[in-house]
């Protein structure tokens, strides 16, 4: 494929571009050059006020504002739909140079520029059969709670009665994000699901956020003992997907079992600059990395879900959770769990890699892994009837 080294695939991009009322809307006070490097070419924009003013070839002539650099390969999954902005930069082989600030500030306008790469030359990509839709839930049974623990007023809602399961969410989030398996799951269990401390409705703590899982994972076991639950299942999804498995290192016999979704025991993430762009910019990051996040089946009313759940939180509460996911670490301890584990990744997570999970597994004796196709980092919201039935299928199984 020669695309990125025609003339005329740049110039259509140009058109792309000013012809996406979204791209121009978010680049509306978007001013400068922009420069890509594909090994064997360079290619510019010039942006003036949310248009493409100039297309260019060759090393530009007045410096680019910031240049994306990477490999002919990286450039190609680009184009073809295999990648986004968010994981080429975060996580994959593509380079910022020159004033990187600028390149996050303006995430939106290049996260919307790679995804029209994906349109230049008339591609269209065979869409995936979109998640199931859950039925209409009785909202009626969820019933919604204050309760004190270790001083700050804790905010959780419950449906149902029999066993329980505890819900916990996952970063910059809040107990709307087990909204589904409240009402899939109550029909046979006590489901629990809670706002941790400064997140939503419950308070911070006197002392300030939490920015290490462990000072997690002591709150929540104060919140079990004061609900009074005995032997609960534990649930929780990303940074809260590692803390689940630390709160089962911490209290062997505790828990009938442990389910944790798009989390792993060693997650080393977010170097000083990514946590500096959320605490400034968080918000506008937001709208594209929690998207880019998400699975090609996930419908674009639970896409738009996850978006605003998740820009409901402060950027501090965001800083201060992906802290606390990007240091946890507790490989050594995984072989201590004794309660049976499930390990649910959506397969198309980039932030959270199938190498992780399997790592994970081999050092918990008898964890099993469930794969949701089509789905990414946020499963409960973005594919909820295929996950409450993976979390169904490992409670029964247990007799539970």
């Amino acid at each position: 494929m020669n695309a990125l080294l025609s003339p005329e695939w740049w110039d259509e991009l140009g058109t792309v571009l000013n012809n996406d009322e979204v791209w121009r809307r978010h680049s509306k006070f978007f001013d400068g050059r922009v420069a890509f490097d594909f090994e064997s070419g360079v290619a510019s924009l010039e942006i003036r006020e949310g248009r493409v003013a100039a297309v260019g070839r060759g090393n530009p002539v007045r410096p680019a504002l910031f240049t994306i650099t990477g490999p002919r390969e990286e450039w190609l999954r680009v184009i073809t739909g295999g990648t986004d902005w968010f994981e080429v930069t975060g996580a994959g082989q593509l380079a910022i140079s020159g004033d990187a600030v600028a390149a996050m500030r303006n995430a939106n306008t290049m996260w919307l520029a790679f995804e029209a790469m994906k349109r230049v030359g008339g591609q269209t990509a065979v869409a995936p059969v979109p998640s199931p839709s859950p039925p209409e839930g009785d909202v009626a049974r969820i019933v919604g709670h204050y309760i004190l623990v270790n001083g700050v007023r804790t905010y959780y809602e419950e449906a149902g009665v029999g066993p329980a399961i505890l819900c916990l969410h996952a970063a910059a989030q809040d107990s709307l994000q087990y909204r589904y398996v409240l009402d899939a799951l109550s029909d046979r269990y006590r489901v629990i699901a809670f706002d941790a401390p400064g997140h939503c409705k419950s308070l911070e703590p006197t002392d300030g956020l939490y920015t290490d899982t462990t000072q997690h994972a002591e709150f929540t076991e104060a919140l079990i003992d004061a609900l009074g639950l005995e032997a609960p299942v534990l649930i929780g999804c990303s940074f809260a997907g590692n803390e689940v498995l630390e709160l089962a290192v911490r209290r062997p016999g505790h828990y009938s079992g442990v389910v944790s979704a798009q989390g792993a025991d060693f997650t080393p993430r977010f170097p000083e600059f990514a946590l500096d762009m959320f605490q400034t910019d968080g918000h506008q990051l937001l709208n594209g990395w929690a998207r880019s996040l998400c699975g090609s089946r996930t419908p674009e009313d639970r896409l738009r879900e996850v978006v605003w759940q998740i820009k409901r939180s402060p950027t501090e509460v965001m800083v201060a959770d992906l802290t606390s996911y990007g240091t946890f670490d507790q490989r050594e301890r995984m072989n201590q769990i004794d309660c049976p584990v499930l390990l649910i990744r959506g397969d198309e997570d980039w932030l959270v890699t199938q190498d992780q999970v399997e790592e994970t597994q081999k050092r918990i004796v008898g964890s099993k892994i469930a794969l949701l196709s089509g789905t990414g980092h946020y499963p409960m919201i973005e594919n909820p009837v295929e996950f409450s039935s993976a979390v169904r299928t490992f409670l029964e199984g247990l007799d539970y």
